[in-house]
């Protein structure tokens, strides 16, 4: 690291990481959780932003090495967070481009000289639908944005895909549903949820808020579930939920899609995870 990538924003996310958040979030923890939830065997991983920090070159190597760890784009994908575009910069820009493969449509990462959202995954009859609302923000701002080309790309997606009776599940950073962070929400917040009331969607989750949560929007057939997931990597005691993972099982049953939900949060290095919740979502 040079003295001169920090005369910009980065120093005081650097402020937050030294003087604060080094303290609360532990890598061993998050090497517990990707254990327990690797031998789950689950069909498909999805990580739904910040694997950077300070977004500085190194990092996105090392966040490659890491999803790499988790398994092949086939069966990961990963969405940018805000940390991961700290600045909008040619750097940021090629660092984010090393993940392609994992942030792009199916054999699209390799052959790709730059990310588009939103992105397909096709599972079967389950299609993983990624967004970016990673933007460059002042001091003090974390928010994040969708923009208008890409939400018109979401409406053809849903509505395609409703037509074909896939189950689809949504991945955006900032959460779209519930309180927002000041100066750290979605600023088109009431344009994604007119999308979802007019097209819907099977299921929608998020990150940002290291909270657990859910929420509804309105959906054309009903609500439509969105889910935030806490930090996979903070340790007890630190004021936040412990590391966490959310398992989900989709299934069609009497002519609508299923989804159940089971919690997974760290309870120690010897323990097993804690099952802190199991509920069904039966967003139709």
């Amino acid at each position: 690291m040079r003295p001169a990538d920090f005369l910009n924003k980065r120093f005081f996310s650097a402020l937050s990481w030294f003087g604060k958040r080094r303290f609360i979030h532990n890598k061993a923890v998050t090497d517990y959780m990707v254990k327990d939830f690797l031998s789950s065997t689950p069909d498909h991983i999805l990580v739904t932003g910040d694997l950077t920090n300070l977004s500085l070159p190194c990092e996105y190597d090392r966040a490659l090495e890491w999803l790499q760890s988790l398994g092949t784009p086939d069966t990961v994908t990963a969405i940018p967070g805000n940390h991961d575009l700290l600045l909008d910069a040619t750097g940021a820009q090629n660092g984010l481009l090393q993940n392609a493969a994992y942030m792009s449509t199916d054999k699209a990462g390799k052959a790709n000289t730059a990310l588009t959202f939103p992105f397909c995954k096709r599972r079967k009859n389950v299609v993983f639908i990624g967004l970016s609302t990673s933007i460059e923000t002042p001091i003090g701002w974390c928010s994040g944005r969708l923009g208008e080309m890409q939400r018109d790309r979401l409406r053809h997606i849903l509505d395609e895909a409703g037509r074909e009776n896939l189950c689809r599940i949504v991945a955006l950073h900032h959460p779209p549903a519930g309180p927002q962070k000041k100066r750290g929400g979605l600023e088109d917040l009431d344009a994604f949820a007119k999308i979802i009331a007019e097209y819907g969607a099977e299921l929608i989750l998020h990150g940002h808020t290291h909270h657990p949560s859910l929420h509804t929007l309105p959906g054309p057939e009903g609500p439509v579930p969105v889910l935030g997931v806490a930090s996979l990597s903070v340790q007890p005691g630190k004021g936040y939920p412990e590391g966490c993972w959310h398992e989900y099982e989709v299934h069609w049953h009497e002519d609508k899609w299923v989804i159940s939900l089971i919690i997974h949060r760290y309870a120690g290095i010897n323990a097993p995870t804690i099952l802190a919740a199991q509920m069904l979502l039966n967003s139709a």
